[in-house]
């Protein structure tokens, strides 16, 4: 998959869209200002994947996956550290309830928080580029990165990797968002983007 630096810099700006939309609605969920940044989006392999991962790739993780079809067919894999997986529930919902709370819930607010979080995204990004895209519900589940990602790998297939930072009242949790796209998505993509900067 090639994009020059203008179709990224448009992706990583309809990326951003959505990331605020969904800042706004965790505000609310967490009464306090949540940041949420995404320095930049980088395309790659699965074998460059592997690569930039390296030992990395071992990292148990709590991962929020969503199916997308449509116009595009994608996965998106909201990933977090596990041991920072309650930490995010934790900054969410506040600090009031007991850890032990904390935990019973921590799959379902994790599962509702890469809802809003990737639907935010992808809602964006369908908006902007006019096109349907439906999503599936959310699954979580606590594995390995590579194990993970590479669950629905395709020959071809690219990986669009977004960093990602949640901040809550000076804490801050980082994570890793992916989108997982076969062939044919990967081209689809590439001309509703050169559609969208020839049109900007």
């Amino acid at each position: 998959m090639k994009l020059d630096e203008l179709a990224l810099d448009a992706l990583t700006e309809l990326f951003n869209l959505g990331v605020g939309q969904a800042a706004s609605a965790f505000s609310q969920i967490a009464g306090d200002t949540v940041q949420l940044t995404v320095p930049r989006v980088r395309i790659m392999t699965h074998g460059e994947l592997s690569h930039y991962l390296g030992e990395g790739g071992t990292t148990a993780v709590s991962a929020v996956r969503q199916r997308y079809s449509g116009a595009i067919n994608s996965e998106a894999v909201l990933m977090f550290p596990a041991e920072r997986g309650l930490q995010l529930v934790q900054m969410m919902v506040g600090g009031e309830l007991p850890l032990d709370q904390l935990a019973e819930m921590e799959q379902e607010a994790l599962s509702e928080i890469g809802n809003i979080l990737l639907n935010s995204v992808m809602a964006s990004v369908a908006d902007a580029l006019q096109i349907q895209l439906d999503g599936s519900l959310p699954t979580v589940e606590l594995s390995h990165v590579d194990s993970v990602l590479n669950s629905q790998h395709e020959a071809g297939g690219a990986v669009l990797m977004i960093d990602i930072q949640f901040e809550v009242a000076a804490r801050e949790v980082k994570g890793l968002l992916a989108f997982l796209l076969d062939v044919a998505s990967q081209d689809a993509l590439e001309q509703l983007i050169a559609r969208f900067v020839a049109g900007a």
